[in-house]
């Protein structure tokens, strides 16, 4: 099941939006690999996310490795502080994803020959606010499978 959410979040990074909502895309597969980290982190680990990064890195067509240092630098430190990120109240978790995403976003922006303009930077406020929807969602579905 963890492997189908993951999936379903690279074929979400994948669907085309319209130029006025191409830059408010949420960082899907990133949140979905830190909710499984948070959850599971014996399951899902900086392999898991390595791998991840270069299927995004392979079908985005960027620079072969840099999702995949990018998502394998966030799973690391989700999986050194999955403990205290789960005791956070949900607004805080928020928060938290909020700098995640945007260490991604930098890492993937450092390297793209894109400029740096305020709209880019609307994917980390986009998957801070989805983050309580996701949450529920993923954990709604670990439970009903029954996913350990």
């Amino acid at each position: 099941m963890i492997y189908i959410t993951l999936l379903f979040a690279i074929l979400l990074m994948l669907v085309p939006l319209p130029d006025s909502l191409r830059y408010a895309r949420p960082e899907w597969v990133a949140i979905t690999l830190i909710y499984w980290a948070m959850a599971l982190p014996q399951r899902v680990s900086i392999g898991v996310a390595w791998f991840t990064g270069l299927v995004m890195d392979v079908i985005t067509g960027g620079v072969l490795g840099i999702h995949a240092f990018a998502y394998a630098l966030v799973i690391y430190l989700v999986g050194r502080l999955h403990l205290q990120i789960r005791q956070y109240p949900l607004w805080q978790q928020a928060v938290t994803i909020f700098s995640l995403v945007f260490l991604v976003h930098f890492i993937v922006m450092f390297n793209a020959p894109i400029s740096f303009v305020w709209t880019n930077w609307m994917t980390v406020l986009t998957s801070t606010i989805v983050w309580p929807l996701v949450y529920a969602a993923l954990r709604k579905i670990r439970r009903s499978f029954q996913v350990s």
